[in-house]
């Protein structure tokens, strides 16, 4: 008898664990979509992940590349606050409602007339400056997240892999024809935009496990930190937000030009002058959750 009534008990802790979790579940939920303040961002939940490279190459073993190209090392777990950040790239119908704000900012230089181009509304903006995505993120009540934000939004849930799908595929032609992972036969999505002529337009591409497009290619993203090489090796593990001065800052994700698998991954890390205007450079929003 005193068997049964503790198996009992056991389910009923059981039940109500799970009934808990539905319900916390649902109140994430709840709360992601009743806020019109983080309207097509998604909600990245808080703790750890291996931020870093994870993956070996065999032109790291021979020194093919310098040093700073293996800036992604050592891979490290880092704990993170929840936080939102946007499903999409910043478009150019996004870009052109700061403009029509009269903000201090000047309309990208390839827009003739200061118009978008024809038909492009839903790219993403490009030729922006850091400080350009910073005054688009402070106007719409956001932020540039920060490196490691990027970079475990970028991951999905998905612990050390090669790709923000997983470890199949690589290349070029790979990445324009790889299956969704989980899909049958061949007729999916493609993942991601590179070794092309130009960007598309935003959420072309399948989404990430966080419900996240465009992480890998389309155009780079650029990222609060300022960049230095050897940062992995004495950042902090709760919450880094990067050095506190620098010369370049960080990009991320790839770009629609770039056929390197490496540039792919969300761990590589690219950086550039922050007053560098490129057709390949582009940029979208965060913000706490608290």
């Amino acid at each position: 008898m005193n068997r049964l009534m503790n198996c009992l008990r056991k389910r009923r802790r059981s039940f109500a664990v799970a009934a808990w979790g539905v319900a916390a579940a649902t109140a994430v939920l709840s709360a992601q979509t009743s806020r019109p303040d983080v309207a097509d961002m998604s909600l990245i939940p808080p703790g750890t992940y291996w931020m870093g490279r994870s993956t070996f190459f065999m032109v790291d073993a021979v020194g093919y590349f310098e040093r700073d190209r293996q800036d992604d090392y050592p891979a490290h777990k880092v704990d993170l606050p929840a936080f939102y950040i946007d499903k999409y790239e910043v478009t150019n119908e996004d870009y052109a409602r700061l403009l029509a704000a009269k903000q201090q900012v000047k309309a990208p230089w390839h827009w003739a007339a200061g118009k978008i181009p024809r038909s492009q509304e839903r790219f993403p903006v490009y030729n922006v400056t850091w400080d350009e995505a910073i005054t688009y993120c402070q106007w719409a009540g956001k932020r540039l997240p920060t490196e490691a934000e990027w970079e475990k939004a970028a991951r999905g849930g998905l612990e050390r892999k090669k790709f923000v799908w997983g470890d199949h595929g690589g290349g070029a032609v790979v990445f324009e024809g790889a299956v969704v992972p989980g899909s049958e036969g061949g007729d999916a999505a493609p993942m991601a935009r590179t070794s092309s002529e130009s960007p598309v337009a935003v959420g072309s591409y399948a989404p990430n496990g966080y419900g996240l497009y465009d992480m890998a290619g389309n155009v780079w993203e650029w990222v609060d930190d300022w960049y230095e090489r050897n940062y992995y090796s004495i950042s902090p593990a709760l919450n880094p937000r990067g050095p506190e001065k620098g010369v370049y800052k960080v990009m991320r994700g790839g770009g629609w030009s770039d056929s390197d698998d490496r540039w792919m991954m969300p761990s590589f890390r690219n950086y550039t002058d922050p007053v560098q205007r490129a057709m390949t450079i582009g940029f979208r929003c965060a913000r706490s959750a608290e």
